[in-house]
Protein backbone atom coordinates (compact mmCIF):
# COMPACT_ATOMS: atom_id res chain seq x y z
CA UNK A 1 0.00 0.00 0.00
CA UNK A 2 1.37 3.56 -1.01
CA UNK A 3 2.35 5.61 2.00
CA UNK A 4 0.57 9.72 1.88
CA UNK A 5 4.13 10.64 0.43
CA UNK A 6 3.82 8.48 -2.24
CA UNK A 7 -0.04 9.47 -3.00
CA UNK A 8 1.42 13.50 -3.00
CA UNK A 9 4.08 12.87 -5.27
CA UNK A 10 2.27 10.56 -7.70
CA UNK A 11 -0.71 13.10 -7.90
CA UNK A 12 1.65 16.28 -7.95
CA UNK A 13 2.01 16.81 -12.11
CA UNK A 14 -1.83 16.96 -12.23
CA UNK A 15 -1.57 20.83 -11.05
CA UNK A 16 0.01 21.00 -14.03
CA UNK A 17 -2.98 21.91 -16.36
CA UNK A 18 -1.66 24.18 -18.96
CA UNK A 19 -4.29 27.07 -20.33
CA UNK A 20 -6.33 27.28 -23.47
CA UNK A 21 -3.83 27.15 -26.78
CA UNK A 22 -3.85 30.22 -28.48
CA UNK A 23 -4.89 28.71 -31.17
CA UNK A 24 -7.78 28.02 -29.80
CA UNK A 25 -8.17 31.53 -28.36
CA UNK A 26 -8.28 33.26 -32.32
CA UNK A 27 -10.26 30.59 -33.66
CA UNK A 28 -12.84 31.77 -30.72
CA UNK A 29 -12.25 35.39 -31.08
CA UNK A 30 -12.45 35.30 -35.25
CA UNK A 31 -15.56 33.35 -34.48
CA UNK A 32 -17.11 36.07 -32.60
CA UNK A 33 -15.83 39.08 -34.63
CA UNK A 34 -17.85 37.07 -37.51
CA UNK A 35 -20.55 37.10 -35.53
CA UNK A 36 -20.59 40.77 -34.39
CA UNK A 37 -20.01 41.96 -37.99
CA UNK A 38 -22.99 40.47 -39.24
CA UNK A 39 -25.32 41.27 -36.53
CA UNK A 40 -23.48 44.89 -36.92
CA UNK A 41 -24.48 44.83 -40.19
CA UNK A 42 -27.57 43.91 -39.93
CA UNK A 43 -28.48 46.54 -37.27
CA UNK A 44 -27.18 49.40 -39.17
CA UNK A 45 -29.42 47.66 -42.20
CA UNK A 46 -32.58 47.22 -39.99
CA UNK A 47 -32.18 50.67 -37.99
CA UNK A 48 -31.39 52.63 -40.96
CA UNK A 49 -34.35 50.82 -43.03
CA UNK A 50 -36.88 52.11 -40.84
CA UNK A 51 -35.92 55.67 -40.06
CA UNK A 52 -35.62 55.80 -43.96
CA UNK A 53 -39.09 54.49 -44.37
CA UNK A 54 -40.74 57.17 -41.91
CA UNK A 55 -41.63 55.09 -39.23
CA UNK A 56 -43.51 56.33 -36.42
CA UNK A 57 -45.64 53.97 -34.53
CA UNK A 58 -44.06 53.14 -31.50
CA UNK A 59 -43.62 48.97 -31.80
CA UNK A 60 -41.25 49.85 -34.57
CA UNK A 61 -39.15 52.42 -32.96
CA UNK A 62 -38.53 49.99 -30.50
CA UNK A 63 -37.34 47.28 -32.69
CA UNK A 64 -34.92 49.95 -34.65
CA UNK A 65 -33.27 50.88 -31.68
CA UNK A 66 -33.35 47.30 -30.10
CA UNK A 67 -30.76 46.33 -33.21
CA UNK A 68 -29.20 49.40 -33.44
CA UNK A 69 -27.81 49.24 -29.61
CA UNK A 70 -29.00 46.08 -27.44
CA UNK A 71 -28.14 43.29 -30.13
CA UNK A 72 -24.37 44.12 -30.22
CA UNK A 73 -23.88 45.69 -26.88
CA UNK A 74 -25.31 41.86 -25.91
CA UNK A 75 -22.78 40.45 -28.76
CA UNK A 76 -19.53 42.47 -27.39
CA UNK A 77 -20.59 41.20 -23.60
CA UNK A 78 -20.14 37.79 -25.30
CA UNK A 79 -17.06 38.71 -26.63
CA UNK A 80 -15.68 39.58 -23.44
CA UNK A 81 -16.63 36.83 -20.82
CA UNK A 82 -15.50 34.60 -24.16
CA UNK A 83 -11.95 36.12 -23.73
CA UNK A 84 -11.68 35.44 -19.98
CA UNK A 85 -13.53 32.08 -19.85
CA UNK A 86 -11.03 30.53 -22.76
CA UNK A 87 -8.20 32.06 -21.61
CA UNK A 88 -8.29 31.49 -18.10
CA UNK A 89 -6.17 28.84 -16.56
CA UNK A 90 -7.84 25.94 -14.50
CA UNK A 91 -7.25 26.40 -10.90
CA UNK A 92 -9.03 25.03 -7.34
CA UNK A 93 -12.19 23.51 -7.99
CA UNK A 94 -15.47 25.22 -6.10
CA UNK A 95 -16.06 23.41 -2.20
CA UNK A 96 -16.68 20.37 -1.61
CA UNK A 97 -14.34 16.72 -2.07
CA UNK A 98 -12.82 14.96 -4.43
CA UNK A 99 -12.21 11.09 -4.87
CA UNK A 100 -8.21 10.81 -5.94
CA UNK A 101 -6.94 6.88 -6.75
CA UNK A 102 -3.14 6.58 -6.82
CA UNK A 103 -3.73 2.69 -8.03
CA UNK A 104 -4.13 0.93 -4.96
CA UNK A 105 -6.21 2.86 -2.29
CA UNK A 106 -9.31 5.64 -2.67
CA UNK A 107 -8.70 8.80 -0.74
CA UNK A 108 -11.10 11.96 -0.48
CA UNK A 109 -9.14 15.62 -0.37
CA UNK A 110 -10.48 18.92 -0.04
CA UNK A 111 -11.15 20.38 -3.24
CA UNK A 112 -8.97 23.57 -1.94
CA UNK A 113 -6.17 20.98 -2.02
CA UNK A 114 -3.81 22.17 -4.86
CA UNK A 115 -3.22 18.28 -6.40
CA UNK A 116 -7.03 18.28 -7.94
CA UNK A 117 -7.66 19.56 -11.09
CA UNK A 118 -10.48 20.91 -12.40
CA UNK A 119 -11.53 20.87 -16.14
CA UNK A 120 -10.78 23.89 -18.36
CA UNK A 121 -14.05 26.23 -18.59
CA UNK A 122 -15.34 26.01 -22.37
CA UNK A 123 -16.35 28.76 -24.17
CA UNK A 124 -19.70 29.90 -24.44
CA UNK A 125 -20.60 29.18 -28.00
CA UNK A 126 -19.02 25.38 -26.68
CA UNK A 127 -20.95 25.14 -23.60
CA UNK A 128 -24.06 22.95 -23.76
CA UNK A 129 -26.07 24.86 -20.99
CA UNK A 130 -25.25 27.63 -22.50
CA UNK A 131 -26.17 26.71 -26.29
CA UNK A 132 -29.16 24.87 -24.72
CA UNK A 133 -31.22 28.78 -23.19
CA UNK A 134 -29.41 29.93 -26.16
CA UNK A 135 -31.12 28.11 -28.48
CA UNK A 136 -34.74 28.14 -26.81
CA UNK A 137 -34.06 32.13 -27.37
CA UNK A 138 -33.41 31.93 -30.29
CA UNK A 139 -36.26 29.58 -31.48
CA UNK A 140 -38.43 32.23 -29.85
CA UNK A 141 -36.73 35.36 -31.40
CA UNK A 142 -37.49 33.83 -35.15
CA UNK A 143 -40.75 33.06 -34.60
CA UNK A 144 -41.92 36.07 -33.07
CA UNK A 145 -39.92 37.86 -35.86
CA UNK A 146 -41.46 35.85 -38.61
CA UNK A 147 -45.04 36.80 -37.15
CA UNK A 148 -43.82 40.41 -37.03
CA UNK A 149 -43.00 40.46 -40.38
CA UNK A 150 -46.01 38.89 -41.31
CA UNK A 151 -48.43 41.03 -39.77
CA UNK A 152 -46.61 43.61 -41.39
CA UNK A 153 -47.24 43.11 -44.73
CA UNK A 154 -50.79 42.28 -43.94
CA UNK A 155 -51.33 45.96 -42.67
CA UNK A 156 -49.28 47.25 -45.09
CA UNK A 157 -50.89 45.46 -48.22
CA UNK A 158 -54.88 46.08 -46.35
CA UNK A 159 -54.00 49.95 -46.37
CA UNK A 160 -52.46 50.14 -49.81
CA UNK A 161 -55.81 48.72 -51.24
CA UNK A 162 -58.08 50.47 -48.36
CA UNK A 163 -59.40 47.42 -46.50
CA UNK A 164 -60.63 48.36 -43.12
CA UNK A 165 -58.62 46.95 -40.49
CA UNK A 166 -61.12 46.45 -37.91
CA UNK A 167 -64.35 44.35 -37.49
CA UNK A 168 -67.12 46.93 -37.77
CA UNK A 169 -68.08 45.48 -40.92
CA UNK A 170 -70.24 42.89 -39.31
CA UNK A 171 -72.66 45.17 -39.01
CA UNK A 172 -72.81 45.66 -42.68
CA UNK A 173 -75.43 44.04 -44.76
CA UNK A 174 -74.80 40.49 -45.67
CA UNK A 175 -76.67 41.11 -49.04
CA UNK A 176 -77.41 37.74 -49.67
CA UNK A 177 -80.60 34.67 -48.52
CA UNK A 178 -78.99 31.75 -47.00
CA UNK A 179 -80.24 28.25 -48.53
CA UNK A 180 -83.52 26.86 -46.77
CA UNK A 181 -82.73 29.95 -43.93
CA UNK A 182 -86.36 31.62 -44.47
CA UNK A 183 -85.91 33.73 -41.54
CA UNK A 184 -82.89 35.18 -42.37
CA UNK A 185 -83.17 38.35 -44.64
CA UNK A 186 -80.26 39.70 -46.76
CA UNK A 187 -80.61 43.41 -44.80
CA UNK A 188 -79.73 41.35 -41.79
CA UNK A 189 -76.21 41.69 -40.89
CA UNK A 190 -73.02 39.83 -41.50
CA UNK A 191 -72.48 38.34 -37.65
CA UNK A 192 -76.36 37.37 -37.73
CA UNK A 193 -74.91 34.95 -40.96
CA UNK A 194 -72.48 33.91 -39.47
CA UNK A 195 -74.19 32.63 -36.45
CA UNK A 196 -76.15 30.59 -38.75
CA UNK A 197 -73.27 29.49 -40.38
CA UNK A 198 -71.72 28.70 -37.37
CA UNK A 199 -75.11 26.43 -36.18
CA UNK A 200 -75.07 24.48 -39.63
CA UNK A 201 -71.68 23.75 -38.56
CA UNK A 202 -71.86 22.23 -35.42
CA UNK A 203 -75.10 20.43 -36.54
CA UNK A 204 -73.47 18.55 -39.21
CA UNK A 205 -70.16 17.83 -36.36
CA UNK A 206 -72.48 16.56 -33.95
CA UNK A 207 -74.69 14.12 -36.29
CA UNK A 208 -71.23 13.67 -38.23
CA UNK A 209 -69.48 12.53 -35.11
CA UNK A 210 -72.80 10.16 -33.76
CA UNK A 211 -72.82 8.24 -37.28
CA UNK A 212 -68.89 7.94 -37.40
CA UNK A 213 -68.85 6.65 -33.92
CA UNK A 214 -71.59 4.35 -34.25
CA UNK A 215 -71.14 2.82 -37.92
CA UNK A 216 -67.29 3.07 -36.80
CA UNK A 217 -67.85 0.02 -33.41
CA UNK A 218 -70.36 -1.98 -35.09
CA UNK A 219 -67.95 -1.94 -38.09
CA UNK A 220 -65.03 -2.37 -36.03
CA UNK A 221 -66.57 -5.20 -34.19
CA UNK A 222 -67.88 -6.52 -37.44
CA UNK A 223 -63.79 -6.72 -38.86
CA UNK A 224 -63.30 -9.27 -36.00
CA UNK A 225 -66.10 -11.48 -36.33
CA UNK A 226 -65.64 -15.06 -37.05
CA UNK A 227 -68.00 -15.21 -39.78
CA UNK A 228 -65.84 -14.67 -43.59
CA UNK A 229 -68.97 -12.86 -44.88
CA UNK A 230 -69.29 -10.32 -41.93
CA UNK A 231 -65.71 -9.40 -41.87
CA UNK A 232 -64.89 -9.32 -45.32
CA UNK A 233 -67.98 -7.00 -46.01
CA UNK A 234 -66.30 -4.78 -42.81
CA UNK A 235 -62.60 -4.88 -44.58
CA UNK A 236 -64.24 -3.50 -47.77
CA UNK A 237 -66.15 -0.81 -46.24
CA UNK A 238 -62.72 0.15 -44.19
CA UNK A 239 -60.40 0.02 -47.01
CA UNK A 240 -62.77 1.69 -49.51
CA UNK A 241 -63.58 4.56 -47.52
CA UNK A 242 -59.89 5.62 -46.17
CA UNK A 243 -58.49 5.17 -50.00
CA UNK A 244 -60.80 7.82 -50.79
CA UNK A 245 -60.83 11.69 -50.32
CA UNK A 246 -63.23 13.22 -48.36
CA UNK A 247 -64.12 15.85 -50.90
CA UNK A 248 -64.50 12.63 -53.04
CA UNK A 249 -66.96 11.17 -50.85
CA UNK A 250 -69.10 14.36 -50.12
CA UNK A 251 -69.57 14.98 -53.89
CA UNK A 252 -70.34 10.84 -54.75
CA UNK A 253 -73.36 11.48 -52.02
CA UNK A 254 -74.43 14.90 -53.06
CA UNK A 255 -74.83 13.25 -56.49
CA UNK A 256 -76.94 10.77 -55.43
CA UNK A 257 -78.98 13.75 -54.69
CA UNK A 258 -78.96 15.46 -57.72
CA UNK A 259 -78.59 12.67 -60.53
CA UNK A 260 -81.01 10.68 -58.71
CA UNK A 261 -84.82 9.67 -59.12
CA UNK A 262 -86.18 11.71 -56.73
CA UNK A 263 -88.22 14.19 -58.05
CA UNK A 264 -86.95 18.45 -58.01
CA UNK A 265 -88.94 20.54 -56.05
CA UNK A 266 -90.63 23.54 -57.77
CA UNK A 267 -94.42 24.13 -58.25
CA UNK A 268 -94.70 22.47 -61.58
CA UNK A 269 -93.24 19.00 -59.61
CA UNK A 270 -94.03 19.05 -56.38
CA UNK A 271 -91.93 16.20 -54.07
CA UNK A 272 -92.55 13.18 -53.11
CA UNK A 273 -94.73 12.87 -49.84
CA UNK A 274 -94.94 9.97 -47.65
CA UNK A 275 -98.47 9.70 -46.05
CA UNK A 276 -99.92 7.74 -42.80
CA UNK A 277 -102.28 5.12 -43.77
CA UNK A 278 -105.72 6.35 -44.57
CA UNK A 279 -104.86 9.96 -43.47
CA UNK A 280 -103.81 13.34 -45.10
CA UNK A 281 -100.75 13.22 -42.37
CA UNK A 282 -97.06 13.48 -44.39
CA UNK A 283 -94.41 11.52 -42.25
CA UNK A 284 -91.90 12.52 -44.65
CA UNK A 285 -90.96 14.55 -47.54
CA UNK A 286 -88.54 13.93 -50.57
CA UNK A 287 -87.09 15.50 -53.13
CA UNK A 288 -84.01 16.22 -54.70
CA UNK A 289 -82.92 19.63 -53.05
CA UNK A 290 -85.04 19.19 -49.62
CA UNK A 291 -85.97 16.57 -47.25
CA UNK A 292 -88.39 16.65 -44.17
CA UNK A 293 -89.79 14.60 -41.06
CA UNK A 294 -92.26 14.90 -38.46
CA UNK A 295 -90.75 17.05 -35.56
CA UNK A 296 -92.15 18.76 -32.31
CA UNK A 297 -93.67 22.81 -32.33
CA UNK A 298 -93.55 24.16 -28.54
CA UNK A 299 -96.53 25.05 -26.76
CA UNK A 300 -97.51 26.19 -23.56
CA UNK A 301 -95.78 25.45 -20.16
CA UNK A 302 -92.60 24.70 -21.82
CA UNK A 303 -90.17 26.03 -19.73
CA UNK A 304 -92.15 24.24 -16.64
CA UNK A 305 -91.80 20.43 -18.76
CA UNK A 306 -88.29 20.89 -18.94
CA UNK A 307 -87.51 21.75 -15.70
CA UNK A 308 -89.44 18.33 -14.43
CA UNK A 309 -87.28 16.50 -17.02
CA UNK A 310 -84.43 18.14 -15.38
CA UNK A 311 -85.34 16.66 -11.75
CA UNK A 312 -86.22 13.04 -13.42
CA UNK A 313 -83.18 13.06 -14.77
CA UNK A 314 -81.37 13.31 -11.39
CA UNK A 315 -83.93 10.89 -9.95
CA UNK A 316 -82.86 8.42 -12.42
CA UNK A 317 -79.47 9.28 -11.92
CA UNK A 318 -79.90 8.77 -7.89
CA UNK A 319 -81.64 5.45 -8.85
CA UNK A 320 -78.64 4.13 -10.65
CA UNK A 321 -76.89 4.64 -7.58
CA UNK A 322 -79.07 2.65 -5.45
CA UNK A 323 -79.38 0.25 -7.41
CA UNK A 324 -75.61 -0.09 -8.14
CA UNK A 325 -74.68 0.18 -4.61
CA UNK A 326 -77.54 -2.94 -3.71
CA UNK A 327 -75.57 -4.46 -6.04
CA UNK A 328 -72.17 -4.64 -4.34
CA UNK A 329 -73.97 -5.22 -0.99
CA UNK A 330 -76.17 -8.05 -1.55
CA UNK A 331 -74.92 -9.56 -5.56
CA UNK A 332 -78.28 -9.19 -6.75
CA UNK A 333 -78.63 -8.55 -9.92
CA UNK A 334 -78.79 -4.57 -10.30
CA UNK A 335 -80.56 -3.81 -13.77
CA UNK A 336 -79.88 -0.33 -13.02
CA UNK A 337 -80.70 0.89 -16.62
CA UNK A 338 -84.25 -0.66 -17.11
CA UNK A 339 -84.48 0.75 -13.32
CA UNK A 340 -83.24 4.29 -14.28
CA UNK A 341 -85.03 4.82 -17.58
CA UNK A 342 -88.52 2.94 -16.12
CA UNK A 343 -88.61 6.00 -13.56
CA UNK A 344 -87.02 8.78 -15.85
CA UNK A 345 -89.36 7.76 -18.91
CA UNK A 346 -92.79 7.56 -16.00
CA UNK A 347 -91.90 10.75 -14.53
CA UNK A 348 -91.71 12.83 -17.98
CA UNK A 349 -94.66 11.08 -19.69
CA UNK A 350 -96.90 12.06 -16.50
CA UNK A 351 -94.82 15.92 -16.41
CA UNK A 352 -96.29 15.66 -20.40
CA UNK A 353 -99.86 14.40 -19.57
CA UNK A 354 -100.34 16.98 -16.51
CA UNK A 355 -98.74 20.10 -18.39
CA UNK A 356 -101.40 19.51 -21.13
CA UNK A 357 -99.36 18.76 -23.70
CA UNK A 358 -95.99 21.57 -23.80
CA UNK A 359 -95.21 19.50 -27.09
CA UNK A 360 -97.58 18.89 -30.50
CA UNK A 361 -96.56 17.04 -33.61
CA UNK A 362 -95.35 19.24 -36.71
CA UNK A 363 -95.97 17.10 -40.00
CA UNK A 364 -93.98 18.46 -42.79
CA UNK A 365 -95.55 20.07 -45.74
CA UNK A 366 -95.63 22.13 -49.17
CA UNK A 367 -96.04 25.87 -48.88
CA UNK A 368 -98.63 27.57 -51.17
CA UNK A 369 -96.24 28.62 -53.50
CA UNK A 370 -94.79 24.97 -54.13
CA UNK A 371 -91.54 26.19 -53.43
CA UNK A 372 -90.87 25.57 -49.60
CA UNK A 373 -91.12 23.10 -47.03
CA UNK A 374 -93.30 24.36 -44.11
CA UNK A 375 -93.44 22.27 -41.02
CA UNK A 376 -91.79 19.51 -39.54
CA UNK A 377 -87.95 18.93 -39.31
CA UNK A 378 -86.74 20.47 -43.07
CA UNK A 379 -83.14 19.89 -43.86
CA UNK A 380 -81.40 19.89 -47.33
CA UNK A 381 -79.02 17.65 -50.09
CA UNK A 382 -75.97 19.34 -48.96
CA UNK A 383 -76.63 18.89 -44.99
CA UNK A 384 -77.37 15.02 -45.46
CA UNK A 385 -74.31 14.91 -48.51
CA UNK A 386 -71.69 16.26 -45.90
CA UNK A 387 -72.84 14.52 -42.67
CA UNK A 388 -73.16 10.96 -44.30
CA UNK A 389 -70.16 11.67 -46.43
CA UNK A 390 -68.13 12.48 -43.75
CA UNK A 391 -69.73 10.42 -40.99
CA UNK A 392 -68.84 7.61 -42.87
CA UNK A 393 -65.36 8.10 -44.29
CA UNK A 394 -64.77 8.93 -40.41
CA UNK A 395 -66.41 5.88 -39.42
CA UNK A 396 -63.67 3.71 -41.39
CA UNK A 397 -61.03 5.22 -39.47
CA UNK A 398 -63.12 5.09 -36.18
CA UNK A 399 -63.25 1.21 -36.88
CA UNK A 400 -59.26 0.45 -37.41
CA UNK A 401 -59.24 2.44 -34.07
CA UNK A 402 -61.63 -0.06 -32.04
CA UNK A 403 -60.73 -3.27 -34.22
CA UNK A 404 -56.68 -2.54 -32.95
CA UNK A 405 -58.00 -1.95 -28.89
CA UNK A 406 -59.56 -4.89 -28.95
CA UNK A 407 -56.75 -6.30 -30.59
CA UNK A 408 -54.70 -4.78 -27.92
CA UNK A 409 -56.66 -6.46 -24.74
CA UNK A 410 -55.17 -9.28 -23.45
CA UNK A 411 -56.13 -12.91 -25.13
CA UNK A 412 -56.54 -13.84 -21.23
CA UNK A 413 -59.69 -11.20 -20.37
CA UNK A 414 -61.57 -12.68 -23.24
CA UNK A 415 -60.88 -16.58 -22.40
CA UNK A 416 -61.51 -15.47 -18.69
CA UNK A 417 -65.02 -14.35 -19.76
CA UNK A 418 -65.58 -17.19 -21.63
CA UNK A 419 -64.93 -19.32 -18.07
CA UNK A 420 -67.50 -17.53 -16.40
CA UNK A 421 -70.45 -18.53 -19.01
CA UNK A 422 -70.95 -14.72 -20.39
CA UNK A 423 -72.42 -14.67 -23.67
CA UNK A 424 -70.33 -12.74 -26.70
CA UNK A 425 -72.65 -9.52 -26.56
CA UNK A 426 -71.96 -9.88 -22.71
CA UNK A 427 -68.13 -10.29 -22.99
CA UNK A 428 -67.84 -7.12 -25.07
CA UNK A 429 -70.16 -5.00 -23.21
CA UNK A 430 -68.80 -5.75 -19.97
CA UNK A 431 -65.04 -7.11 -20.03
CA UNK A 432 -63.53 -6.36 -24.03
CA UNK A 433 -64.85 -3.12 -24.60
CA UNK A 434 -64.29 -0.98 -21.26
CA UNK A 435 -60.70 -1.89 -21.56
CA UNK A 436 -60.60 -1.62 -25.05
CA UNK A 437 -61.61 2.22 -24.70
CA UNK A 438 -58.97 3.09 -22.64
CA UNK A 439 -56.30 2.54 -25.92
CA UNK A 440 -58.84 4.03 -28.50
CA UNK A 441 -60.13 7.33 -26.90
CA UNK A 442 -57.12 9.56 -27.47
CA UNK A 443 -57.28 8.54 -31.30
CA UNK A 444 -60.59 8.86 -31.73
CA UNK A 445 -60.21 12.15 -30.35
CA UNK A 446 -58.56 13.13 -32.97
CA UNK A 447 -60.60 11.68 -35.70
CA UNK A 448 -63.40 13.77 -34.04
CA UNK A 449 -61.03 16.71 -34.95
CA UNK A 450 -60.64 15.78 -38.66
CA UNK A 451 -64.57 15.33 -38.74
CA UNK A 452 -65.40 19.00 -37.53
CA UNK A 453 -62.80 20.59 -39.69
CA UNK A 454 -63.79 18.89 -42.54
CA UNK A 455 -67.14 19.83 -42.23
CA UNK A 456 -66.00 22.76 -44.06
CA UNK A 457 -66.18 20.75 -47.61
CA UNK A 458 -69.64 21.28 -47.23
CA UNK A 459 -69.12 24.54 -49.48
CA UNK A 460 -68.55 21.73 -52.67
CA UNK A 461 -72.30 20.65 -51.97
CA UNK A 462 -73.63 24.34 -51.27
CA UNK A 463 -74.13 23.50 -47.74
CA UNK A 464 -74.36 26.70 -46.21
CA UNK A 465 -71.80 26.50 -43.36
CA UNK A 466 -69.28 28.69 -41.30
CA UNK A 467 -67.08 28.80 -44.12
CA UNK A 468 -69.42 29.16 -47.05
CA UNK A 469 -70.65 32.01 -45.43
CA UNK A 470 -67.68 33.90 -44.71
CA UNK A 471 -66.84 33.44 -48.37
CA UNK A 472 -69.78 34.73 -49.50
CA UNK A 473 -69.14 37.57 -47.27
CA UNK A 474 -65.95 38.72 -48.49
CA UNK A 475 -66.80 37.73 -51.65
CA UNK A 476 -69.12 40.76 -51.86
CA UNK A 477 -66.60 43.12 -50.62
CA UNK A 478 -65.94 42.71 -47.00
CA UNK A 479 -62.27 42.50 -45.89
CA UNK A 480 -60.84 38.70 -46.03
CA UNK A 481 -58.04 39.16 -42.88
CA UNK A 482 -60.62 39.51 -40.42
CA UNK A 483 -63.56 36.77 -41.34
CA UNK A 484 -60.29 34.10 -42.47
CA UNK A 485 -59.05 35.11 -38.27
CA UNK A 486 -62.91 34.70 -37.02
CA UNK A 487 -62.97 31.30 -38.96
CA UNK A 488 -60.02 30.04 -37.39
CA UNK A 489 -60.51 31.13 -33.65
CA UNK A 490 -63.97 29.09 -34.24
CA UNK A 491 -62.79 26.30 -35.45
CA UNK A 492 -60.06 26.25 -32.81
CA UNK A 493 -62.46 26.98 -29.87
CA UNK A 494 -64.57 23.95 -31.16
CA UNK A 495 -62.02 21.44 -31.20
CA UNK A 496 -60.38 22.81 -28.34
CA UNK A 497 -63.70 22.09 -26.25
CA UNK A 498 -64.42 18.66 -27.80
CA UNK A 499 -60.89 17.88 -27.27
CA UNK A 500 -61.40 19.26 -23.28
CA UNK A 501 -64.32 17.24 -22.66
CA UNK A 502 -63.37 13.81 -24.44
CA UNK A 503 -59.79 14.13 -22.61
CA UNK A 504 -61.91 14.51 -19.28
CA UNK A 505 -63.69 10.77 -20.25
CA UNK A 506 -60.38 9.60 -21.01
CA UNK A 507 -58.87 10.49 -17.94
CA UNK A 508 -62.15 9.10 -16.30
CA UNK A 509 -62.20 5.56 -17.90
CA UNK A 510 -58.05 5.43 -17.11
CA UNK A 511 -56.76 2.89 -14.43
CA UNK A 512 -55.84 4.37 -11.31
CA UNK A 513 -52.19 3.54 -9.35
CA UNK A 514 -51.95 2.98 -6.15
Amino acid sequence: MSSTADFASTQADLTAVPSAPFSRRLLAWAFDLLILAVVGVGSVWQFGLRLLDGYSDIAELVLAWTFIIAVPVAVVTIMVIDAVRIGQTPGKAAVGIRSLHDGSQKRVVSSFDPRVPVPGIPALWRDVRVLRVAGQVLAVVVVVAAMRWMFHNLIVNMDEINLPRDFDFLDNPYQVAIRDNFGFDPRDPIWKALLIGLQNTLLASVVGILIATVVGLFVGIARLSSNWLVAKAASVFVETLRNIPPLVVIIFFGSIFTFGPLPPFNASSPPWLGKFFGSDSNYLLLSKTSQAIPSLASGGNVGSFWLLVLAAALIAAAVWVWRSRRNEATGQPHHRVLWSLGIFAAIVFASFVLLGGPYSWSLPGVSENGRRVVGGFATNSGYLALTIGLGLYTASFVAEIIRGSIQSVPRGQNEAAITVNLKPGQRYRFVILPQALRVAVPPYISECANLIKNTSLGIAVAYPDLLLVAATAWGNGNPAPQLIFILAMVYLIINLFVSLVLNVYNRAIQLKER
